[in-house]
This record gives structure tokens, sequence and C-alpha cells, in this order.
């Protein structure tokens, strides 16, 4: 299973990463520690759902980052 996380920098130079599949965003001031607390926040919410139970532990992701200040419209 394979989950997409969008990085933008935000305003004030914060980072925000996004995970669209699942409407989760968070930020921080660094690319790598928004990814991470995204990561936490996609499988803590994923992990007693039978998206997870399906998954049977592989779940990959997908990081890519943008340089723009605005997210993509989807």
């Amino acid at each position: 299973m394979f989950i997409d996380i969008e990085v933008y920098r935000g305003d004030d130079d914060i980072f925000v990463a996004s995970c669209p599949e699942l409407d989760l965003y968070t930020h921080a001031p660094t690319q790598d520690e928004a990814v991470s607390k995204l990561k936490l926040n996609i499988l803590d919410s994923i992990k007693n759902s039978k998206i997870y139970a399906d998954a049977k532990d592989e779940i990959s992701f997908s990081v890519c980052f943008y340089s723009s200040r605005f997210p993509q419209i989807h």
C-alpha cells in the first residue's frame, strides 16, 4: 500500500506536510520533521481501520516536495 505525502513551504518558512488521501495535515520547522510527524499521524489514523488490515503492515510512503508556498489543486 502506497500513501502519498506532499510537503510545501508555508508562511514564515514553516513546512506543511499533507496526506490528501486521508485529509491529514501537520507542520514543523523542517521538511523532515513535518514528514515524520505526518507519518505518525497517518499510522495512528489507520492502524485500526480496514485499510491497515488489508495492507498487512506493508505501508510505503511516497513523499513529494513542492517549492510552491501553496498546495496544488487536486
